[in-house]
Parts: structure tokens; sequence; C-alpha cells
């Protein structure tokens, strides 16, 4: 397969050079208005590309002006005043023009979902062992080339999803109770951290949103929640709390040690339900503490409850181990786990 050709079979234009393209047309346009945020996780999660395009299509557009650095996590659309207050908002395809012919790429839906689905391949598989990706059958399974699947792997890579052994082949799991004790006790120590550091800097509103969302979830009856719903309040309190904090460093290591949440979802779609409700009581201590500005509390109480969720996590994996694998794609092969 033709490595120099994308979904479409058209030859493929840099996917930095793309997104410069598409990024530069949102702000000629007004999509992007000054003074909004601009960060790379979300270009590259838009995109449906690594970090890498995504970091350098940014570092073209400050190069050229179109973006500023300030003193917080990613860069201002130029032109806002300098005492104007920096937009976060979320961002959109269409807000960064990937939406766009421009692109060379096949409609981002498909690209999308092709990476959805790989994702959720990838991480129903984490608990049943070792594997290795054929990068080949990978690109064979999705009919696309074998840019697109590299530049899969190496988003998951960055990830932790994702390894590479010593012989240079694509690596997944197993995925150990050990594991997902180093993982929390990782979280432990970073997400108070990140937490205690962006929470004088979260917009207006957001905590009482938060909570309104949570205390709703919870009449609703929190063990009885659809997989979607969980997933937002989780990211909510794991992510969204924390992306106000300027250190991105921070936010990397603490992304890659949140990769014990995927067996959450495995645990939801093998045994058919999530009981949820004893994290969702612990999401409002920690939301409770930090609308009444008491940082230091909710960071202790975000503590508590990853160091309860590890012991819940662990069971989930034991539960799951009893049954067997899911239907995975001919391009994920068990491996031995010796075969580092």
């Amino acid at each position: 397969m033709d490595d120099s050709r994308d979904f479409d079979g058209r030859r493929q234009t840099p996917r930095y050079a793309a997104i410069e393209v598409a990024l530069t047309g949102a702000i000629g346009d007004g999509r992007l208005p000054a003074g909004t945020v601009v960060s790379e996780d979300p270009v590259a999660r838009i995109f449906g590309v690594s970090r890498t395009p995504a970091r350098k299509a940014l570092a073209e557009l400050v190069a050229k002006g179109r973006l500023v650095r300030f003193d917080g996590r990613g860069f201002l659309v130029a032109g806002a005043d300098a005492d104007a207050a920096p937009q976060r908002i979320t961002l959109t395809a269409h807000m960064l023009g990937a939406e766009d012919d421009r692109l060379g790429a096949a409609p981002r839906a498909g690209a999308e979902r092709i990476a959805q689905d790989f994702e959720a391949t990838i991480a129903g598989a984490l608990p049943f062992g070792r594997f290795r990706i054929n990068e080949v059958g990978a690109a064979e399974h999705y009919n696309v080339s074998r840019t697109i699947i590299r530049e899969l792997l190496q988003r998951h890579q960055d990830r932790g999803l994702l390894r590479k052994d010593r012989r240079s082949h694509w690596v997944l799991g197993p995925l150990t109770a050990r594991d997902i004790a180093h993982y929390f006790a990782i979280r432990q120590r970073l997400e108070p951290l990140a937490l205690e550091d962006s929470a004088p800097r979260l917009p207006p509103g957001t905590i009482v949103q938060m909570l309104d969302d949570t205390e709703a979830a919870l009449a609703a009856g929190g063990d009885t929640l659809t997989s979607e719903q969980v997933e937002k309040l989780e990211h909510d309190i794991h992510r969204r709390l924390l992306q106000e904090t300027p250190n991105s460093q921070l936010l990397r290591f603490i992304e890659q040690s949140q990769i014990a949440l995927t067996v959450n979802a495995v645990f939801s779609n093998v045994i058919g339900g999530r009981p949820f409700e004893p994290a969702l009581r612990e999401h409002l201590f920690v939301l409770g503490f930090l609308r009444r500005g008491s940082i230091e509390a909710a960071a202790r109480a975000l503590d508590e409850h990853l160091r309860l969720s590890a012991a819940r996590t662990q069971k989930r994996l034991m539960a799951i181990s009893v049954f067997p694998p899911p239907d995975l794609p001919d391009y994920l092969m068990r491996e031995s786990r010796f075969n580092d």
C-alpha cells in the first residue's frame, strides 16, 4: 500500500502543513477569533493526528505571527488587546477548518470513526494479554495507508497505550493489577498537584456546572448511567478540572498514567453495567470543596477518590479475567509476555 497516499488515494500533503493551512483559513475568516486559546491536544484530536504534526503546525503559525505565546497553556490567536482575557472555548472541527477539502484527506468523520474504532479495539484487548500490532494488517483492515496507521500508533504511544519492543514491533498489554497500582500511585501524586495549580484559573461557572451535572446524575441513578455519561463525568474530574495548569508536561504525565481508565470501559462492556454511584459521591466532595474555595481540601479529596478508585479498578480487572477475550481483528496477534 502506498505510504504517500491518504484515505482516498490522493497524494498526501504533509499533515502539519495541511493543519497550518486549515488554521490559517479559520483565523482569516473569523471562525477562530482573536484572543482564542489554541493548544496542541485539541488540534491533534480534531485533525486525527499525533501531537507531532499538531505541534509543528502551531509553531509555524507562531513564527508567522498568526498565533502568539502567553502566560498559560497553548497559544492565543493574534490580534486581541493586550489586556483582554484569553478566551478558553471548546474548539470544534468547524472552527478549526478540519472539514476543509484543502486538507487533502477523507471527510473528518471517516478519519475520526477509524481513530475511535482503533482506540476501542486496543483498549478492549489490554486486560486480556499481550498483543503485537501488525501495521500492514491494520492498514488493510481500515483500507488506509500505513502512514495513517503510524500516526494512530504514535498518538497512542504518547498516551501510554502502546509501546515498541526491542525488535521495534508495536505491542500492547498486558494490563495487570500491579500496573494499575503503579498508575494510580502516579495519579495520586500528580492529579492533586495539577488541581491545586488549575483550580484558581478555571473559567467562572465551571465548578457550579460540574456540580449540577453530578447531582443530576446521582438523582437519575448513578448505577444506571450510559457509558457516554460516565465518560463525561470522569472527563470533568480528571481532565477538565486539571487542564488550566500551565504545566503542559505535568498534564502529559497525568494523561499517560490514566491508562487504567480503560479497565472501567471494558468492565462495562463485558459485565453489561457499571456501578458508579460511589465514585459520583466522591466527585461531589471534590467539587463541593472547590465551590467553597477550599482548594487544598479538594486536592486531598481527589487523592482519597483515587485511592478508592484504585481498589475498585483492581477488582474489576479480576472480574474481567474470568471472561474470554472479545473477538479481535486479525491485525492484533497474541504473543507471549516474555517476547521482549
